[in-house]
């Protein structure tokens, strides 16, 4: 059944109840219902406090858990409450982003987070109110926006510190966006496991200039791809290699190809699977020696090079393939932010369609999304495109 997706979620650090600071009377529940709950929930972002949560089990499980996951955090300092600055501490001990501390006008800041960006509002105020909640909505906006941005002075310094911050998606959910000049063709994005799609007619694999799959157990699309187009025993051991042995077949006796350059397979197993038609090859990634591989500098070749394949009457436009989905190339060891990356692939399939008039056999061109941030970041940019209308009634498939 559709629903209506969510931007990501907030966990909001702050006093419950009412106190006294500084011989003022701030209720704070309140502050949280009408102000920060309702400023963040504006923005389509889900807004949680540690205790609206209903689970059972050791409080501080639950509150590692949201403060960990959250990719949102407000944490309101007015207090100077120990708890308050232990749970903030833990969140940029735990996140690199997007952090938001806030206060009542008035009150003094710690020396340890005095050099932070610190939003003040007046409680008893509704300009100052609304003045804050605009100046919350930008820092959250920004900060989402720039995945690369860090606002934890723990990451600031550590530098080479890593927390494994990517949270999978489970379900399966389409987000469709139509053209708004031809509304027949679509950009979507699919969440979700790769093996769990069965939907769409192309799979794009991101592959290396040499064009050698990753070893079928290996934790990529390659190597996902690979083992679920072979031929396999009934115990799952495979014996036949097809598309690896079909791109070895390709490459015509070449050890390398040009970036950006596409070669084609059958699917192998994944027709019966997955209803896979066919599998492109994209030239994506370049090895260097001690250096391993790294994306080349025209992915954006890659979506507008495979889309002219099945377009080509030389290549598979007989085939009439209605659907591909691209991995989201770049976006974890690109130079460029992730943003930037997936922009870059997002605007080429719309530029296609839009040079091609719309004249094409392919009809969506999927995006796909492993990961909560990998949505987040697509769903942003397709929603703010000039070139793309939104679902109808913010609606999406799931399955």
């Amino acid at each position: 059944m559709p629903t209506k997706p969510s931007k990501g979620t907030c966990f909001v650090i702050m006093p419950f109840g009412d106190k006294t600071v500084n011989g003022i009377e701030y209720h704070f529940d309140d502050i949280y219902e009408n102000f920060i709950k309702e400023t963040v929930a504006s923005m389509g972002i889900d807004c949680v406090r540690c205790d609206e949560i209903g689970d059972s089990g050791w409080i501080h499980t639950k509150m590692f858990t949201h403060i960990y996951d959250a990719d949102v955090a407000v944490v309101d300092i007015t207090s100077l409450n120990a708890n308050v600055f232990y749970e903030l501490g833990v969140r940029h001990a735990l996140k690199k982003n997007v952090t938001v501390i806030i206060r009542q006008a008035g009150t003094p800041a710690p020396f340890n987070i005095s050099g932070f960006t610190i939003i003040e509002y007046k409680a008893d105020d509704p300009v100052s109110l609304k003045g804050a909640a605009d100046k919350i909505k930008g820092m959250i906006e920004s900060g989402l926006a720039k995945v690369d941005n860090v606002d934890s002075p723990v990451f600031t310094v550590l530098k080479s510190l890593k927390v494994d911050n990517k949270q999978f998606i489970k379900q399966k959910e389409i987000f469709l966006f139509s053209l708004e000049k031809y509304p027949d063709k679509q950009i979507g994005i699919i969440t979700g496991d790769l093996q769990n799609i069965k939907d769409v007619d192309v799979w794009v694999n991101s592959e290396n200039t040499n064009m050698q799959m990753a070893r079928p157990y290996e934790n990529s699309i390659s190597g996902v791809i690979r083992y679920m187009g072979a031929t396999k025993t009934k115990a799952g051991k495979i014996k036949e290699d097809t598309i690896a042995r079909e791109l070895l077949e390709a490459m015509e006796g070449d050890t390398s190809v040009d970036p950006g350059c596409i070669l084609y397979t059958s699917a192998g197993e994944l027709t019966a699977s997955n209803n896979v038609k066919r599998i492109l090859h994209a030239a994506s990634v370049v090895g260097q020696v001690g250096r391993g591989y790294s994306p080349i500098d025209t992915l954006s070749e890659c979506v507008r090079n495979s889309l002219e394949a099945l377009d080509d009457p030389r290549k598979l436009a007989s085939e009439n393939l209605k659907s591909i989905l691209f991995p989201l190339m770049g976006t974890g060891t690109s130079n460029k932010n992730a943003q930037d990356a997936a922009k870059d692939l997002i605007d080429a399939a719309i530029s296609y369609f839009e040079e091609n008039k719309g004249k094409s056999n392919v009809e969506t061109v999927y995006f796909l999304a492993f990961y909560k941030q990998d949505l987040v970041l697509c769903e942003r940019i397709m929603r703010s495109h000039e070139s793309l209308c939104p679902p109808p009634e913010d609606t999406v498939i799931s399955s």
